[in-house]
């Protein structure tokens, strides 16, 4: 199973991504490393899986990794999701969870 997941090194993604690697899957994480991103979450299993340290804002560059990945499962979990963030700068979590979201799509 090719599965590639977005926000993966995040609290709840590096969960699915630690569990998707012990079952054998072939995993691609994309991940922007944002304030919620921690490499160390997937340290354990860091040789069984793909990182790509890209925003899904980044068309050209999402493309490029469905293109070489092809992943047959698309699990994501990328999102902005700080209150006090989302009060100060809303614009950053409608473009990063609504059209984000939308480019994966």
């Amino acid at each position: 199973m090719k599965v590639l997941v977005t926000g993966g090194a995040g609290f709840i993604g590096s969960d699915f991504v630690r569990l998707a690697a012990r079952k054998g899957w072939k995993v691609t994480v994309v991940d922007k490393l944002t304030y919620a991103g921690d490499l160390e979450r997937l340290k354990p299993i860091q040789d069984r899986l793909y990182f790509y340290n890209v925003d899904i804002l980044d068309k050209d560059e999402l493309r490029k990794i469905f293109e070489k990945k092809l992943p047959e499962i698309i699990l994501h979990f990328a999102a902005e999701t700080n209150i006090d963030r989302s009060v100060i700068e809303p614009s950053i979590f409608m473009e990063t969870n609504i059209i984000g979201t939308i480019y994966l799509i």
